[in-house]
């Protein structure tokens, strides 16, 4: 199938069909984003300890907010772009695309100064207690500096996908993800630089991913081919990537936030062993929403191209294959957690207090996860559509509205028992928010299609 026709397939391919393709590469990148991300703690633990495990926990709520930068950029971005190739619009196409790139660019000069000249106040405010603080800035002080890599990774990844070609956007973050495992003992263990060890990976074999995305992206024969004049930055046009990708930025910017609360109430009432557990649990709960969030990157390319073409039924019919399909996946990942969950935890460590401790929190945790792929959808939804307010509300509900709350008011009374039944309390509440929404989306694309199909005979 040719570039033009597989973007045009994002209307006429069978929904299931098509839910397969794109999801499946998306879900497979992420995964492999997330094993790699799960390999770092693994080696981080059985290579440094316990005390070096709690540290690149403490570090990881600066990694999610690189993350949700790259997010915010990329997947406003792409939002824009897909809906741009659902009008035929080759102009604006090339300018979301030239803009979205040099607000990457940007940002992460932005990152690597702010964040290196604020390493140690950032370390201390995320958790860091005197005896975990060296091993977190380790970390820190390096994926500052290459954030650049990390956040290009991100942008790329989205807007390739936004045109359709998933399996190009899949294969350059396979490959990253291949190489961090191959590179963390190389120079955790081979050059013994222990947790900066572990970050260096990362950004090296994200730069690699970057380094084959731009050679796709400013070739000749790819399907929006780039012009000078398009990453001259457009105030308009940024301004509409910004508040349509803000909702992704909100999202893990909440998970950013309330990860630093819980290390910090873990802190208080635990001390260190409990932020190490919680390091390790939240990775593993993190790879098992993987899927749900590849599901959630293949639909949105096919709900913004049948939006801006005003095929709603199609648009329908995205949102029920991949509520199911998201909450099937997250149905095997529930099961196994409840069954063996020391085989999990027995990975990163042979603590036999971790792995006590870490398998009555992981049961805790974990008990309604399934329920978090409605929020997926719905906050997916709508930013494929645009409608950034929406998506922002959805966004804040999980983890700053719910979380946070819960953890400081449990916390108070069950100590670390009350941490972990924060999270199935907040899982449940947001899902019983979010459904009655997503009902009334549905029903509203079903009118916008009943006028379309009156207003089609006119025509």
């Amino acid at each position: 199938m040719s570039r033009p026709d597989r973007t045009k397939a994002l209307g006429t391919e069978p929904i299931g069909k098509l839910i397969f393709r794109l999801a499946t590469p998306s879900v497979v990148s992420l995964g492999v984003l997330a094993f790699y991300n799960i390999v770092d703690a693994i080696f981080v633990g059985h290579g440094a300890g316990t005390l070096a495990i709690a540290g690149i926990g403490v570090a990881f709520p600066i990694l999610l907010l690189i993350i949700g930068i790259g997010q915010l950029v990329g997947v406003g971005g792409a939002s824009l772009l897909s809906r741009a190739l659902g009008r035929q619009d080759s102009a604006l196409a090339r300018k979301v695309l030239g803009n979205t790139i040099t607000l990457g660019l940007i940002v992460s000069v932005i990152i690597a100064a702010v964040g290196f000249l604020n390493r140690v106040r950032l370390a201390t405010f995320a958790g860091a207690t005197a005896e975990i603080l060296p091993h977190a800035l380790s970390y820190i002080s390096v994926i500052v500096v290459g954030a650049f890599t990390i956040v290009m990774a991100s942008i790329f990844a989205s807007t390739v996908r936004a045109q359709g070609h998933a399996a190009r956007a899949t294969v350059p973050l396979i490959v990253s993800g291949v190489l961090n495992i191959a590179l963390d003992p190389i120079f955790i263990f081979g050059l013994r630089l222990g947790v900066a060890g572990a970050a260096w990976a990362t950004v090296i074999s994200s730069g690699v991913g970057v380094a084959y995305y731009v050679y796709d992206t400013l070739r000749r024969s790819a399907t929006v081919v780039l012009r000078v004049r398009s990453f001259f930055l457009s105030a308009r046009t940024t301004g509409r990537i910004l508040a349509v990708g803000s909702a992704s930025f909100v999202g893990i910017f909440a998970a950013s936030v309330s990860t630093v609360v819980i290390n910090r109430a873990l802190a208080a009432v635990g001390g260190e062993l409990p932020i190490a557990i919680f390091s390790v649990v939240n990775r593993i709960v993190m790879f098992s929403r993987m899927p749900v969030f590849g599901v959630v990157d293949g639909a949105q390319p096919i709900y913004g191209y049948n939006f801006g073409a005003r095929n709603y039924r199609r648009v329908i019919a995205t949102i029920r294959y991949a509520a199911a399909s998201a909450m099937g996946l997250s149905g095997v990942f529930w099961g196994l957690f409840l069954l063996i969950p020391r085989g999990f935890l027995s990975v990163f460590s042979h603590d036999p207090l971790l792995l006590a401790e870490g398998a009555r929190a992981l049961r805790i945790i974990v008990l309604v996860i399934p329920l978090l792929a409605l929020q997926a959808i719905v906050g997916g939804l709508y930013q494929a559509l645009g409608y950034a307010r929406r998506a922002l509300a959805v966004a804040f509900l999980r983890d700053i509205v719910l979380i946070i709350p819960a953890v400081l008011i449990l916390s108070a009374v069950f100590k670390t028992t009350g941490v972990w039944m924060a999270f199935p309390i907040a899982d449940f509440t947001a899902a019983v928010v979010v459904l009655p929404l997503l009902i009334l989306e549905i029903r509203r694309l079903r009118r916008f299609q009943d006028r379309s199909s009156e207003a089609a005979p006119a025509s």
